[in-house]
């Protein structure tokens, strides 16, 4: 749910993106056709749809027949939809390739008018797209039972909205579980009921809407202001689920602001909000009874509460570093980045630049040596930047193949933004000599 669905959708949603069943001639097409996000995500989301859609027990019993009929010899994928179809009592080989032979995935649009309930669906793009009348059988994961288990039409009455609603006794959901291949648009009228019952939707369900009105923001069918009242009814969730979409939005509105602009102390303001009761709730250092969910947030909340330039967060992570002064590597590792970037942004000279740099060099600890990079290159010095990028082509401090990190967390930082942009300008050639045969170099 946090990463290869989001990856799937985010990719899978350009206009030009491969289909998963991509025909091949020659094994050095394979390197130029691997996209990992369709590839593996898109994948492993296929599969996903297709356990939901015909159960465990079907596809214990479709596998076993699969592997028993072609044993010692070779399978097609439309073998093994067949297996599974035959023990599930569907046609389902039909249905997947709806999915695996066409790219891109549909927008599914819910709406009341007239007081019929209707449902549409088409191609969802971010960026341009030309619409190719593609459509997709879909497993709607409905909560309304009278709703079809597959959707194949372009569009489809069905019926009475009222009475579908009276009857089911909740809002309407499409795609419980998120497990199907779609985003969902609902209308005001539905939407509006859904977050009006938002305290009794599963965590899954709250993050899949934050989710899809992302997407639907980012392919600007909504303005990213209508997400903002989103964010406020899902700031305090206990879950990581939750938090990972909730946390996602918020960065985002980062770049509707300039820097030091009074809309970024808005903005800032705003992280200080949804981020204060989380905060005071889970504080810096880890709690005896505390659960995985809330391991997994706090850096989430941690995050928000600096750029927020929240006091109460500010002061407790320099405390923590005064604390561990002599053995940095001793503070827990899910929050000593934050608690290093603290330091070096509110409390930095040239002692602590050299003396993180000196770490650097020394320790062998890889998360260490990764939460040293970040604090350094969140420096906002302009001659401590200047030093750092000198360091850039010396190996005997930054290995070449760990230069890309340096580079990124340099170039996202505003304040070395610009000198990180001239020097790979300047060096190019450099660059491309060291390590042009490497992965890395792409990257």
């Amino acid at each position: 749910q946090t990463s290869d669905v989001p990856a799937a959708l985010q990719r899978d949603a350009t206009d030009g993106v491969q289909s998963v069943h991509v025909q091949v001639n020659h094994p050095a097409e394979i390197d130029a056709l691997f996209d990992g996000a369709i590839v593996y995500a898109k994948g492993a989301r296929m599969l996903v749809m297709a356990r939901a859609l015909i159960g465990d027990k079907a596809l214990r019993e479709g596998l076993k027949n699969y592997f028993a009929a072609h044993k010692y010899n070779n399978a097609t994928g439309s073998d093994l939809w067949s297996a599974l179809g035959q023990a599930a009592g569907i046609d389902l080989g039909t249905i997947m390739d709806s999915w695996l032979q066409q790219p891109g995935y549909p927008l599914v649009s819910a709406s009341v008018v007239n007081g019929r309930l209707l449902i549409s669906q088409q191609q969802f793009f971010i960026g341009s797209g030309k619409e190719a009348g593609r459509q997709w059988q879909i497993p709607l994961n409905s909560n309304y039972q009278k709703l079809p288990k597959i959707f194949k039409d372009k569009e489809s009455d069905l019926g009475d909205y009222q009475q579908l609603r009276q009857e089911a006794g909740q809002p309407l959901i499409l795609n419980q579980g998120n497990d199907s291949h779609f985003i969902v648009k609902y209308d005001q009228e539905l939407l509006k009921d859904i977050l009006e019952h938002s305290d009794s939707l599963d965590a899954i369900t709250q993050r899949q809407l934050l989710q899809d009105q992302r997407l639907l923001a980012e392919a600007r069918s909504i303005s990213y202001a209508d997400l903002i009242p989103l964010l406020e009814t899902f700031k305090d969730s206990k879950s990581n689920l939750v938090n990972d979409a909730l946390y996602r939005i918020a960065n985002t509105l980062k770049g509707f602001v300039e820097v030091g602009s009074d809309q970024e102390n808005d903005l800032k303001t705003f992280f200080r909000q949804i981020s204060k009761q989380q905060l005071a709730r889970l504080g810096w250092l880890a709690k005896k009874d505390e659960d995985n969910d809330d391991q997994l947030t706090r850096p989430y909340i941690l995050r928000a509460a600096l750029y927020g330039e929240d006091r109460d967060a500010i002061s407790q992570a320099h405390d923590l570093f005064t604390a561990h002064q002599d053995d940095l590597e001793s503070l827990p590792a899910d929050i000593r980045t934050f608690v290093l970037q603290n330091e070096v942004k509110n409390f930095g000279d040239q002692k602590l630049f050299d003396k993180l740099l000196a770490n650097y060099q020394n320790s062998s600890d890889a998360s260490y040596k990764n939460s040293l990079k970040n604090a350094l290159v969140s420096t906002t010095d302009s001659k401590l930047i200047s030093q750092l990028i000198d360091k850039f082509e010396n190996s005997e401090v930054i290995k070449p193949q760990d230069l890309r990190g340096w580079f990124q967390g340099l170039l996202a930082n505003d304040k070395g933004q610009q000198a990180a942009w001239d020097w790979i300008r300047k060096d190019w050639d450099w660059l491309e000599k060291t390590v042009g045969g490497d992965m890395e170099f792409a990257t």
